[in-house]
């Protein structure tokens, strides 16, 4: 059950990045499109976010370091808006919107060119004012069927801004004709631009050989003056540029990408860009592979590739790594890989990926990840994950400079596209931030989705005789407090006080032996969280939560669930933001949530409070643990489950003990069959076929999950999901479990009640490797 109110993102070579989490008040309709979009020259990005269905609003999202506060401004209302790019068309500082519309519902019923006025690329002139409360005046540049991406630059002239454009098919459901490539040119009437062109010239670049353009990266001047063009389709990585000296188009394939298999109409390649490495620009390609594909990739170079964009321009200087398969494709062929983008810059040969959530339930296909380059020549990267929301783009800039923060930010767009894909969640604009190096050595807090996460410093970097320290809740009599002790460290504790480790270890003295303590006693086994006076930090230091026994407070056992306290008590200072501060902590009966509303736990005295993620706050920001509380009435179950989908390895400590003979029942290990969800209320059938452990106050256990021969902890990994642990059916029960039938209806009076009170803490599977 502790399972249901935390979703933590894969573990495996990727860890939780901890980063703030700030979701725009800003509500869509559907959802595709996010932008990073300087208004004029020089100013810190606003947002141009949209969705791909009909009369979809086009919504400016004033940044509030320009504007005072995120506002909103719809500036157009179009049918099927696919893609956008901006340039100063006018020559007054303020940047045009250029933008495709009239896609059509579907590859399958793209809107005609010439019947339906299809695949229209339009400009709309910028007014000058962000608060404008007027439709942007629009302006035709061209039109041609599937027309699916842009770039504005200089491609064979530096004389005026150009579109180079990219459709996806030349007409509905077709996925194997090649579709041109066009060039707009502008013509203008006079020599004052701020009218704005009159027209525009079509011209082809290529007419027949590309298909499925799905992305398209601008590397700037590369081509002297000019700009050149790394595209994603069915053709692999092609690098596309003006040749001046022959006055013709030319390309380059770097790479096919994926290749073709069975009937599958994607290969090739689906999104792409270009990540600079020191002083090369050109360091090396990331890609999602293929169209709405489920394979991310890097291309980096061999040892004699020149530096910058003549790399691109021979095969043979680059080779292929496959980074992450995301796993089987839908009956559709379609994967969950939509977007990738070099950066953030604040970590040097890194790049973004958006991640759609295909299939829905999927949680480590679902969000956005940051890769980075541990030993580019061997095509090792370390991934980190920094938000479980469904992600179809990224802009990845700095939205919040000159800000106290100042952190490099990832903003994402839900992928809610009706008729395709809409994933479980209304859709939204998030920005994730990430931390500064300067706050390296304070443990900060501030609110992340549901939860509180604590950034704190790895112990190594605390100074000897010094600690960090953060109390933030009182639960059940206990005012706790997260610790962070150097190697060696030293800490000293109060009568009947506790610690609960959730990182390296602890040794103290007791009577005539010393006491070593990790993050969980003994598989199967249950040892005291209590601590005498004075504690040391192991080689590697420690953290761990300071359990102090408030003496003027009630210890239990509880009759009244009014009686179990659960209050924030994080300081007002300026590593804890507002909003974590002023987040209340109620316990909350189960069969209220939403995890719950299948009528499993309905009239049972089951509450639940979360709760609190902790991660190290240096790059890659590595998970610790994620802590919630719950209770439990006498008599009753919290029912069995096993964690099939879920990547963590969970420890519980008891607080309080209601009835004495409260704990975990877990069965066998090699017990395979469904739990029937009727017998298990029965105490007959739990006793037939589980082993309890009892957990007395103040204690915890150690692993009940399956762990591999020839190891302590090692947790073995489930089969039919490589990202989850195997665990034997378990589940907490309290005392005089079966005295009464479930569920007790009416509840027991407070005459007879006594609540188990317990805290779970999920750790990620890596730190059970011993």
């Amino acid at each position: 059950m502790c399972c249901h109110s935390f979703s933590l993102p894969a573990t495996g070579e990727s860890n939780t990045a901890c980063v703030d989490e700030n979701i725009l008040p800003i509500s869509f309709t559907d959802a595709h499109w996010i932008e990073a979009f300087p208004f004029k020259a020089g100013d810190i990005p606003d947002i141009i976010a949209y969705g791909l269905g009909k009369a979809s609003a086009i919504k400016l999202l004033s940044n509030p370091l320009n504007n005072g506060d995120w506002k909103v401004n719809e500036i157009a209302i179009l049918d099927f808006p696919v893609c956008v790019d901006y340039a100063d068309l006018t020559g007054n500082g303020c940047n045009d919107v250029i933008i495709v519309d009239r896609y059509g519902p579907s590859m399958n019923d793209l809107w005609d060119a010439d019947t339906e006025n299809g695949g229209r690329i339009q400009w709309l002139r910028n007014p000058g004012d962000r608060d404008s409360r007027s439709a942007w005046e629009a302006h035709t540049i061209g039109n041609s069927t599937g027309m699916h991406r842009i770039r504005a630059g200089h491609f064979t002239t530096t004389e005026h801004i150009q579109v180079l454009a990219f459709p996806i098919s030349p007409k509905s459901s077709d996925f194997t004709s090649p579709a041109p490539v066009l060039v707009f040119t502008p013509v203008y009437s006079c020599s004052d631009l701020t009218q704005g062109p009159t027209h525009w010239i079509k011209d082809i670049a290529f007419d027949s050989e590309f298909r499925l353009i799905h992305d398209a990266k601008l590397l700037p001047k590369t081509n002297e003056n000019l700009d050149m063009i790394l595209a994603a389709g069915r053709e692999g990585l092609v690098l596309f540029w003006f040749d001046k000296p022959s006055q013709v188009w030319k390309y380059n394939v770097v790479s096919e990408g994926l290749p073709q298999s069975g009937n599958n109409p994607y290969w090739g390649s689906g999104s792409v860009d270009i990540c600079r490495v020191g002083d090369d620009t050109i360091g090396y390609i990331a890609t999602c592979e293929a169209f709405h594909g489920n394979i991310v990739s890097v291309y980096v170079k061999k040892p004699d590739a020149p530096r910058g964009v003549e790399a691109l321009k021979n095969r043979t200087y680059w080779k292929r790594v496959v980074l992450t398969d995301f796993g089987s494709l839908n009956e559709q062929y379609t994967g969950t890989l939509h977007h990738v983008m070099a950066g953030p810059e604040t970590l040097p040969g890194s790049f973004t990926v958006a991640c759609i959530g295909v299939p829905i339930g999927t949680p480590e296909n679902q969000g956005v990840y940051i890769y980075t380059a541990v030993d580019l020549t061997k095509g090792e990267f370390k991934r980190v994950k920094i938000t479980d929301l469904s992600a179809g783009r990224v802009a990845v800039t700095d939205f919040s400079r000159s800000t106290s923060s100042q952190g490099r930010d990832i903003a994402s767009i839900s992928y809610y596209v009706l008729n395709d894909f809409t994933g479980l969640c209304p859709p939204n604009v998030r920005i994730n931030t990430l931390p500064l190096a300067s706050r390296s050595l304070q443990i900060s807090a501030s609110k992340h989705n549901k939860d509180i996460l604590f950034r704190i410093p790895r112990p190594s970097a605390i100074p000897v005789d010094e600690y960090r320290s953060l109390s933030f809740w009182i639960l059940a009599g206990k005012r706790i407090t997260l610790v962070v002790l150097p190697p060696s460290g030293k800490y000293n504790f109060g009568e009947d006080d506790a610690a609960k480790v959730i990182f390296g270890e602890i040794t103290y003295r007791l009577e005539e032996s010393t006491v070593t303590r990790g993050i969980a006693p003994a598989a199967k086994s249950t040892a005291s969280t209590l601590v005498p006076s004075t504690i040391e930090a192991g080689d590697i230091g420690a953290v761990f939560l300071h359990l102090e026994y408030l003496h003027d407070q009630f210890q239990g056992p509880y009759s009244k669930m009014s009686d179990v306290t659960s209050l924030n008590v994080l300081p007002n200072n300026e590593n804890v933001s507002d909003d974590a501060r002023m987040t209340l902590l109620p316990f909350l009966k189960v069969d209220t949530l939403d995890w719950a509303s299948n009528g499993l736990w309905n009239d049972f005295e089951f509450y639940n409070v979360t709760g609190f993620n902790v991660c190290f706050n240096n790059y890659p920001w590595e998970h610790v643990v994620h802590i919630q509380a719950w209770t439990l009435g006498l008599g009753e179950t919290a029912r069995f489950h096993n964690h099939s989908e879920l990547p963590f390895c969970e420890i519980h400590l008891c607080i309080s003990n209601g009835d004495q003979a409260g704990g975990m029942r877990y069965f066998r290990d090699d017990y395979t069959q469904p739990i029937d969800q009727n017998e298990e209320l029965t105490k007959s059938y739990v006793e037939a076929n589980s082993d309890m452990l009892i957990v007395p106050n103040m204690h915890e256990h150690g692993p009940l999950w399956k762990i591999q021969q020839c190891s302590q902890a090692r947790p073995v990994i489930r089969i039919d999901n490589p990202l989850a642990v195997e665990y034997p059916w378990h589940a907490w029960l309290a005392s005089r479990f079966g005295d009464w039938s479930l569920p007790i209806i009416p509840p027991l009076p407070s005459s007879q009640q006594k609540y188990d009170v317990w805290m779970a803490f999920e750790f990620p599977s890596s730190a059970f490797q011993y």
